[in-house]
């Protein structure tokens, strides 16, 4: 049995049309070349070869494949670089699931202070941001979370009229 498919990583293609949508969402007026460069996987790339090297962080860091919960590629956005397009391992789950992280929640900023009414703006265009991906990801029908637990109960659910219909 392929090791990869134990593993759970989406395939190549649908891991590089993630990254498409998501520089497409995220930099509406163009994408820098070198975010390109680095975080566009080659056609015909092998997913566990290409996210356990450089370009992601991984956690835990400096595991085997088969340990690892994420990846993250710190792709950002027009005005933020330090968002992350994640694949994330849920506990007790064998499959890796597309995630917007916009990595700023343990940003403060009092109420108040001159920083304050900036850094709320920022929040609201990152999470407006990984809305925007996130749709169009569940919208191509590639793996978040919304479309493995929309499979799950379709499964279960066909699971159920199969049992009925030989009782």
């Amino acid at each position: 049995m392929n090791c990869k498919h134990q593993i759970g990583l989406p395939r190549a293609e649908d891991i590089r049309r993630a990254v498409e949508q998501y520089l497409a969402e995220a930099y509406p007026r163009g994408v820098p070349a070198g975010v390109v460069e680095k975080y566009m996987p080659p056609r015909g790339f092998d997913p566990a070869g290409w996210l356990m090297g450089e370009v992601s962080e991984r956690t835990p860091p400096e595991v085997n494949l088969d340990q690892v919960r994420s990846f993250a590629l710190r792709i950002g956005n027009e005005d933020y670089l330090h968002m992350k397009l994640r694949l994330t391992r849920p506990p007790s789950h064998g499959v890796f699931l597309l995630t917007v992280d916009s990595h700023d929640a343990f940003l403060e900023a009092p109420p108040g202070t001159p920083d304050h009414e900036a850094l709320e703006k920022l929040k609201r265009k990152n999470a407006a941001v990984a809305a925007a991906v996130a749709k169009a990801w569940d919208q191509a029908g590639l793996p978040t979370e919304r479309n493995y637990l929309r499979q799950n109960i379709y499964q279960a659910r066909h699971r159920k009229s199969q049992r009925s219909s030989t009782q």
